[in-house]
């Protein structure tokens, strides 16, 4: 009978290839950033073939006064709200890079 290995969150992780436990939690980071970052480009890419225009148009339709168009009001909305939060990630991944 083989004597049980015991088993370490660094013992583990070195095993991995990560000698500091930041660095394996940074890597984990980045991982979720990036999906969710190609969640939201996925979406964006989804509003733009919906419309057949660029952010910056939708915003001037959007803008525009005494033409009311709800479906277009909401998409730009949320489009504008992947846009932001694709931006934030961006820079999320800036920092985690610079660590």
């Amino acid at each position: 009978m083989s004597t049980p290995t015991t088993y370490t969150v660094d013992s583990i992780l070195k095993s991995l290839g990560y000698v500091d436990p930041m660095m394996a939690a940074r890597q984990q980071a980045r991982m979720i950033l990036l999906g969710k970052k190609a969640r939201y480009q996925a979406e964006i890419q989804k509003l733009e073939s919906r419309w057949g225009l660029p952010l910056d148009q939708m915003r001037q339709k959007f803008e525009q006064e005494g033409a009311e168009d709800f479906a277009a009001d909401d998409d730009y909305t949320q489009w504008q709200w992947y846009a932001d939060a694709v931006e934030a990630i961006d820079s999320q991944l800036e920092v985690l890079t610079a660590a």
